[in-house]
């Protein structure tokens, strides 16, 4: 009987992972017709400018609904252990710098500041994992801050080596990435459960607050061996830290 249910349970979750990859695969084509058409409408001069204005709106709903799509993919195949890791050597300063371009880069963060700094980064340490699952924890983090803060805030992105805790190595070692924002922070409810994760499984329970990226943040945490904590910032506002496991080269 228990082997029967866990066939059963396997083929569930496998139909439902490949259920999501196909829809993921049928939107793709319509979605890219639709931002098509509507960037070459929003880039007509001939056009009213209500129009124009009207087709910006639909290019913008747009791109967000392919970023969804993409997270409920990747979500699901770092659920289900689909999701293969390429790991390299990574500098965590530099793995940093790099999100925090790519964001000022991009011309979107009107209305926000950045900052960014270093605690005890001088011992020359790295982390072994996948750098672009890592770029896309941080962004989605950063992400988070903008999302949530409308009006605008300030972030500040900070990196850190420290002795692990509860350990009997002497030289084992962690790096912290920490994310924390001045703006209106969350409730200790929401922070609660992001915090116990395991009394919230699903993907409709994680997200009904936040969406898809903080649960993606928490898969890859833990795909890497690491953990995640969320904090009220003083005096108001969000922390974020991301702690991961590190080698001193």
């Amino acid at each position: 009987g228990l082997n029967r249910a866990g066939d059963y349970l396997m083929r569930k979750d496998n139909t439902r992972a490949e259920w999501i990859r196909g829809i993921s695969h049928d939107i793709r084509t319509p979605l890219s017709m639709i931002l098509g058409y509507a960037s070459e409408i929003e880039d007509t001069e001939d056009l009213p400018s209500q129009v124009r204005h009207q087709a910006g709106i639909i290019r913008k709903q747009s791109e967000k609904l392919k970023q969804m799509v993409a997270d409920l993919n990747l979500t699901t195949r770092l659920e289900y252990s689909m999701q293969p890791l390429h790991p390299e050597q990574i500098d965590p300063v530099e793995l940093a710098r790099q999100v925090i371009t790519d964001y000022l880069n991009g011309g979107q963060t009107d209305g926000f500041s950045f900052g960014f700094s270093e605690d005890n980064t001088g011992d020359n340490f790295f982390l072994t994992g996948d750098r672009t699952l890592l770029v896309r924890m941080l962004g989605n983090l950063i992400q988070n801050s903008i999302t949530h803060n409308p009006e605008g805030c300030h972030i500040e992105i900070s990196v850190g080596v420290q002795k692990e805790r509860n350990t009997k190595k002497f030289d084992a070692r962690c790096v912290v990435f920490t994310v924390s924002d001045d703006g209106k922070g969350m409730d200790e409810t929401q922070m609660g459960r992001l915090n116990r994760p395991e009394k919230s499984g699903s993907i409709a329970s994680d997200t009904r607050e936040h969406g898809l990226g903080l649960k993606i943040v928490r898969q890859i945490t833990e795909a890497h061996h690491g953990s995640i904590y969320y904090s009220a910032a003083d005096p108001h506002g969000l922390t974020v830290t991301v702690t991961l496991p590190c080698q001193a080269k």
